[in-house]
Order: C-alpha cells, then sequence, then structure tokens
C-alpha cells in the first residue's frame, strides 16, 4: 500500500485511542501490515507503522484480547485509584505537618538576610534586588521557615498541585502572623 487511508488502516495513535497499549500492540499486533516514513522525522524517525482495520476488528473479538482489555482496564482503574490516594495523602500530610518558624528577628535582620540571599532566591539569575514587603516575605518563608524541606515531600505537577496550594497558605498564615509588618497591602484585610 503506497498511501495512508483511515478507512484501511489504523496507526498507533489511532490504536491508543481505541484503547490499545503499546503491550497490546506487540502483543496482538506484533508487525505491522504497512509502514511509512515518519513525515515529522523522515532522516531520525522510525517509519510509522500501521495496521489493516480488517484485521485489528478480528483481533478484538478474540476471547484473548478481550480477556486482556479488561484486565488492562481494571489496572488502569487501580492505577487511576493509587493516583488519588497518593493526591489525598499529600493533601492531608500538608493539612497536618508542623509549620516551624524562627521568630524575633528584627527588619534590619530579614533585610540583610534578604540581601544575601536575594530574597529567598538561591536559583537562578535573581536579577536586580528590590526590597519590599514581598521581598521579605519571600526571604522569611524559603529561609526562616521549613518549608522549603515540606515542599521537596511534595510532586511536582498537577498531582501536588493542591497539596503545594495548601502549603503555601499554611506558611504565608504563619509568617503573616509572625512577621505582621511585611503584609502586602493587597493582603490586608
Amino acid at each position: 500500500m503506497s498511501t495512508y487511508d483511515r478507512k484501511v488502516l489504523f496507526s498507533v495513535p489511532e490504536l491508543k485511542t481505541r484503547g490499545w497499549t503499546s503491550f497490546g500492540i506487540t502483543t496482538f499486533l506484533p508487525e505491522p501490515d504497512d509502514t511509512h516514513p515518519n513525515p515529522y522525522y523522515s532522516k531520525a524517525g522510525a517509519p510509522m507503522k500501521f495496521w489493516l482495520t480488517s484485521r485489528v476488528h478480528r483481533v478484538e473479538k478474540t476471547k484473548r484480547f478481550l480477556a486482556w482489555r479488561a484486565g488492562s482496564e481494571n489496572r488502569k482503574a487501580a492505577a487511576q485509584r493509587a493516583i488519588m490516594t497518593r493526591i489525598s495523602r499529600m493533601e492531608e500530610a500538608m493539612e497536618a505537618v508542623e509549620i516551624k518558624i524562627q521568630r524575633g528577628w528584627t527588619d534590619e535582620q530579614i533585610h540583610d538576610l534578604a540581601v544575601r540571599t536575594h530574597g529567598g532566591n538561591f536559583m537562578g539569575d535573581p536579577g536586580e534586588f528590590h526590597w519590599s514587603n514581598r521581598t521579605a516575605r519571600n526571604c522569611i518563608r524559603h529561609s526562616l521557615t521549613n518549608y522549603e524541606q515540606l515542599w521537596k515531600k511534595i510532586n511536582r505537577g498537577e498531582t501536588g498541585e493542591r497539596a503545594y496550594e495548601i502549603l503555601r497558605e499554611r506558611v504565608d498564615e504563619v509568617v503573616d502572623e509572625a512577621y505582621p509588618q511585611y503584609i502586602e497591602a493587597d493582603d490586608r484585610e
């Protein structure tokens, strides 16, 4: 076959939208019925693989495939439940964790610490230093609380998003209580 015909052939992405996985493809359809050069990576990319729709439909009706698909769906559901459990546990941990803060620092000490740490920005190019309530709060959060250690316990990305929000809100509340002079104007009630 010289050209890709959607009515006759399925591509890997199309199989995956039908519920196939890479493992399922290699198990039930080990050899493609056709290949075409990859239009996006023509010099370095592997050829695109295609399978006859009639062959795919035939395989999808077999007992062995149906049993695999049911197991695959169960595994996906279990994995999703595990992710939700992990998210919930991270959120609960951030709700319950003790937030520690070093109290009693003078404005001058906090300013000097902010200058040394560039407002708590220890990584990357911090740019020009500007002293403000926000700079002071960032410095206190990153240098005078256990925020950094707690943040490392949270997954990055979507699964840790709400846990991070909880942590940040709780730390900011402690910073506001310990150093109210640095509450930003927009934060005052």
